[in-house]
């Protein structure tokens, strides 16, 4: 029997807790979070990883549908930054919001998971799949940065082309140039 590469996904809970100092439980739950979010673990107790919520395995697409959708992300993020690049009314203000997120990829290219709980959800692996190859031709490159919204926490993996990591590469040297030269006159 030939053997099949599979992408298997395990998702579990985790819990963490910390000892902190607050005069009523409201204010010592907030002070927990507050920490969480923050990555603060100098106040953690304990840490447990043993509740798995879901296993899932899903074969790994045949090399033509793996091009395919490469071919498909390139468009999107080429397309996108052209866009910003025309359009933007402050060119020389770059951002790491120039850049995109597998999730975000997957979501505009209208990639859907399939199957039994995962149905209509966005197919992020789909998208990571296809990045990650499209990195590996050096066609595209990545970069982590931590999240920013509330209640998340890790680092995110964001995308763009060469080409405009190049453009907001030289906007940012011209500004601490700009910068630079201000403070010194």
């Amino acid at each position: 029997m030939d053997q099949k590469r599979y992408e298997v996904e395990i998702t579990f809970r985790q819990t963490i807790r910390y000892a902190v100092d607050a005069t009523n439980r409201k204010l010592a739950e907030a002070s927990a979070m507050d920490r969480w979010k923050h990555g603060d673990e100098k106040m953690v107790v304990g840490s447990d990883c043993c509740e798995l919520v879901e296993i899932r395995a899903s074969p790994v697409p045949c090399d033509d549908r793996c091009e395919k959708d490469a071919r498909d992300a390139y468009r999107y993020l080429r397309d996108r930054e052209l866009v910003i690049e025309t359009l933007d009314e402050d060119q020389f203000n770059p951002t790491v919001h120039d850049a995109v997120s597998a999730e975000e990829v997957a979501l505009h290219l209208s990639w859907k998971r399939k199957g039994e709980g995962v149905e209509g959800l966005a197919d992020v692996p789909r998208a990571a799949r296809a990045l990650d190859r499209l990195c590996a031709e050096r066609r595209v490159v990545c970069f982590t940065r931590e999240r920013v919204r509330a209640g998340e926490r890790g680092e995110i993996r964001l995308y763009c082309t060469p080409q405009h990591l190049a453009l907001l590469s030289a906007a940012l040297m011209e500004d601490e140039d700009a910068v630079a030269v201000g403070t010194a006159a």
